[in-house]
């Protein structure tokens, strides 16, 4: 016994190890960065030869990581015993004292490791640290899973949510972020805890309580949501005491058989754990994340996971425009879509729609065996034996673990067993329940969540794979039946292959050739009828469960492997070299002032502070900043930026406290912030009836004195984030709600000889191209630029290339009112086309190279527009000090 025993740990070891390797191998190959051309891969990696990382989270991670090995706490300095960063939220800074830590004590960990054989830089070390903490997500999920069924199924489950699209894609080398522990750690948690319910040994039960206070403990340094997964089990236990009250299932022995509550207490078999765990768990949580902490986490669950709603009095919410926070589709792709993993739906997200079928299967099984077990009656006398009456506990038989089965309720034998076994179904079947409903809710804030709900819901699907498995096992001997088996799982083996697109050439016809094969091995050795020698398994039953195995995982590898061979790093050499250029050529009080996304990016490469970044997504920022790059009045623009890169919101706050709303404090900043101090002292008197102290302390941090210098940084990726930054800049105070205004670009480049025509496709959308129809007039020459280019919006099928007509009359709903034409670094025309259009087409031409930008009229003379696009022609407000391809960096005179 003791044989097979090792036996068993080393064949789980061995397979837990593969997997390992298999998992991080695919995360690791995303540092290959395959989604970027090789001819533009140097443009990608840094001076090190380092890809960037692929989001500016981790740059903030990596800053916080290197306060922490630098000076033993986060942020530059300490404010009140806490940590603060002074290179966001300039110029208050903000309170990083409640960063979660984890993510820097395992990095400096591992680099001090790493140290110790070869020489390698922190930035180094984190770019690998996240694939290589997520792929240990394996062993939980493999151990859970192999506990309830066979290796098949505990093999499918740990790929399914190792490999989650939602995981992988947070998880790959170069993402540097806490998503690397939200599967490994709460899966350990509720391994333990479970594993706390289920031990008949008090000893084991305290055991296994202690290291799910522990691992709660370790997350709740993770993850700011750690207190989800306790609020889990407590739902899940509380459901359990119900149903088995309900189906009359006893689980709390009389008082009367002990001497005092305490006694009957610890020798209930599932409630003393669970106690054990609340109260140890809450001790715990008081020395990690204190008692403030502790609130904050169960308020935020009684907020839900939503982090849309958490906006501050009447400003807009930057959390609305993150991809990540909107609410997910149930499927995406239609019914060929339905058999593959991706980011796009739920179904996709836990792995497809069979994965989905298989966690429903799952789910009714539990219930149909609860209802089988519940009509065999069993005593109700559970009052413990006399200690010479007990049985010794020995290693488990396979056959009498909890197992997805069909047997006949009688193998079950004695009362204790079939007691036991009815706990075990409704432990198992309120923890599956519970967990995916929660899950399931969270989903619904933003799917990013689908991560958590992939975890019970591929466990699940591991479990249908063993069922499958088990089944195919015992009760499938026609040949016919097992061929249509293998028919249909190579098939979903084979299909997933033939969609990806990167990271394999030809992959369709590998795909087809994958089926072909395992069609053909299927079909000879299911009527071979050969057998594997010493084994009662059927070479043929073995073959179709390996491929029952594949079919579930095919679709959640292959868009594993797709992720993370289409990976583009987050930013590349000409933003890091204009931060560098700020860096080295600005005084130390610069500021740097651009749309939120790369401002942690911006810190941590020029050592200057900013103003927004994804720290300060709610609040005054996202108003002020959009305001700044949509508002047509240059002084405004220029008001804005020298007020958040000196004072802040010191004037906004003020304005408020003096007139008691934040609505009337931003009318009068936007109403003053483009004159001068003298004339925005006296509009504040006028019409705000400030007094003049009042408006003098207004005036002295609206419009400070000496400000700061400011460093505005535009980059191309604002022409496709215009919708929103206009969107906030636009923000109606009194209803709460906005408009956005769209920048439409063309993909490529047309070539256009002088005096002919073009077509440039500028929006491709429903079947419809609009295309700008450019007649080019001659040259640009030294002695004229007058061209006579001239060009308008015309709507095209895609089908067929003709006009689309709506009623007989032509569908343009993109006419466009005004062109600015500019050829060879010259203005050649900037003239009105149609007074009843609203949009503005910005044709830019180098050589006979043309492409085209169409706009909203309200972006026409936005500041963005007429700096980024228009190179800062008719103002001297802002000076343009470096240029790189696709970034500007304008200092505010």
């Amino acid at each position: 016994m003791e044989n097979q025993k090792v036996k068993t740990i080393l064949k789980s070891v061995v397979i837990i190890a593969i997997l390992f390797v298999l998992v991080f191998g695919l995360r690791a190959q995303a540092g290959d960065i395959g989604g970027v051309p090789n001819e533009l891969k140097s443009n990608y990696i840094d001076a090190n030869g380092l890809p960037y990382f692929s989001e500016m989270d981790s740059y903030f991670n990596l800053r916080m990581t290197q306060d922490y090995m630098d000076h033993g706490y986060f942020g530059d300095t300490l404010v009140n015993g806490s940590g603060w960063d002074m290179h966001s939220y300039y110029p208050s800074g903000r309170d990083v004292g409640s960063y979660q830590p984890m993510i820097a004590y395992v990095t400096s960990f591992l680099h001090g490791i790493v140290n110790m054989f070869q020489e390698m830089s922190l930035k180094e070390v984190a770019f690998w640290t996240g694939a290589l903490i997520s792929s240990f997500a394996v062993i939980p999920v493999y151990i859970f899973t192999r506990r309830i069924t066979n290796d098949y199924g505990a093999i499918a489950a740990a790929l399914i949510v190792a490999l989650g699209p939602n995981y992988i894609s947070h998880t790959f080398a170069g993402f540097f972020d806490t998503d690397m522990f939200n599967v490994t750690l709460p899966l350990f948690f509720i391994l333990f805890f479970i594993e706390a319910v289920k031990s008949d040994k008090l000893v084991h039960r305290i055991i296994f309580a202690l290291l799910s206070v522990f691992t709660i403990g370790i997350y709740s340094l993770s993850w700011t949501g750690f207190m989800f997964y306790p609020a889990v089990m407590i739902l899940v236990m509380i459901a359990f005491f119900i149903l088995c009250f309900y189906l009359d299932i006893p689980v709390l022995e009389p008082f009367k058989n002990y001497d005092n509550k305490l006694s009957w207490l610890i020798n209930q078999k599932e409630l003393f754990p669970t106690i054990l765990v609340i109260v140890l768990g809450l001790v715990g949580l008081l020395f990690t994340v204190g008692i403030d902490g502790i609130f904050n986490a169960i308020s935020g669950l009684t907020g839900g996971f939503s982090l849309l709603t958490a906006s501050h009095d009447v400003w807009p919410n930057v959390f609305v425009s993150v991809a990540e926070m909107q609410k997910p589709n149930l499927l995406y792709g239609g019914l060929p879509g339905s058999f593959l993993a991706n980011t796009n739906g739920v179904i996709n997200g836990v792995g497809g729609i069979v994965a989905f079928f298989g966690v429903l299967m799952v789910l009714y099984t539990f219930i149909q065996r609860l209802l089988r077990l519940r009509s065999v009656k069993i005593k109700t006398d559970l009052s413990k034996p006399h200690k010479s009456k007990r049985q010794a506990t020995s290693v488990r038989k396979e056959q009498e673990k909890f197992r997805i089965s069909l047997k006949d309720i009688g193998s079950f034998g004695s009362n204790d067993e079939i007691n036991k076994s009815k706990r075990l179904n409704v432990l198992y079947l309120c923890l599956f329940f519970v967990w995916i409903l929660a899950s399931a809710a969270a989903v619904t804030q933003g799917t990013r969540f689908i991560q958590v709900l992939v975890v019970p819901m591929g466990i699940c699907a591991g479990i249908f794979v063993g069922y499958a498995v088990d089944y195919v096992k015992s009760n499938v001997d026609d040949d016919k039946v097992l061929l249509l088996i293998a028919l249909i799982s190579a098939f979903l083996i084979a299909f997933p292959i033939t969609q990806i697109v990167y990271g394999l050439d030809n992959a369709r016809m590998i795909g087809i050739a994958v089926f072909i094969v395992l069609a053909v091995i299927s079909a000879v050795l299911i009527y071979a009828r050969k057998s594997i020698k010493d084994s009662d398994i059927s070479l043929k039953r073995a073959l179709v469960v390996v491929l029952i195995t594949l079919a579930l995982v095919s679709p959640t590898v292959c868009g594993a492997f797709q992720t993370t061979a289409a990976t583009v790093p987050g930013s590349s050499d000409p933003m890091w070299n204009a931060m560098d250029y700020v860096k080295e050529n600005s005084t130390n009080d610069t500021v740097i002032i651009s749309w939120w996304d790369f401002g942690y990016l911006f810190q941590i490469a020029s050592d200057h502070p900013t103003s927004f970044d994804g720290g300060s997504q709610s609040g005054d920022r996202a108003y002020w900043v959009g305001k700044a790059l949509a508002t047509s009045d240059i002084a405004q623009s220029k008001g804005i930026l020298q007020m958040l890169g000196t004072t802040g919101s010191n004037a906004s706050e003020l304005l408020c406290n003096y007139t008691g709303s934040n609505v009337t404090a931003v009318d009068a900043l936007d109403k003053t912030l483009g004159k001068s101090r003298e004339d925005a002292k006296s509009t504040l008197i006028k019409d705000y009836n400030l007094t003049d102290k009042q408006a003098s302390a207004v005036v002295k941090q609206s419009h400070p004195s000496n400000p700061n210098n400011v460093s505005f940084v535009l980059s191309s990726d604002m022409i496709g984030k215009a919708g929103w930054w206009s969107y906030f800049g636009s923000w109606n105070f009194d209803t709460l709600n906005s408009t956005n205004y769209q920048y439409y670009m063309a993909s490529d480049y047309v070539k256009i000889n002088p005096n002919s025509e073009g077509n440039i496709t500028v929006l491709s959308d429903g079947g419809i191209l609009y295309n700008a129809e450019v007649k080019r007039g001659s040259k640009v020459t030294n002695t004229s630029i007058n061209t006579s280019t001239t060009a308008q919006m015309s709507a095209y099928w895609e089908k067929n290339g003709t006009k689309v007509d709506l009623n007989g009359s032509e569908y343009n709903p993109l006419k466009a009112s005004n062109l600015i034409c500019i050829e060879d670094g010259y203005l050649t025309s900037n003239t009105t086309l149609d007074k009843n259009g609203n949009y503005t087409i910005y044709l830019l031409g180098s050589g006979d190279d043309y492409t085209a930008i169409l706009m909203d009229n309200k972006l026409k003379d936005s500041v963005f527009t007429r700096l980024f696009l228009l190179g800062g022609i008719g103002q001297d407000s802002f000076e343009l000090c470096n240029m790189q391809d696709g970034v500007s960096v304008w200092t505010v005179k």
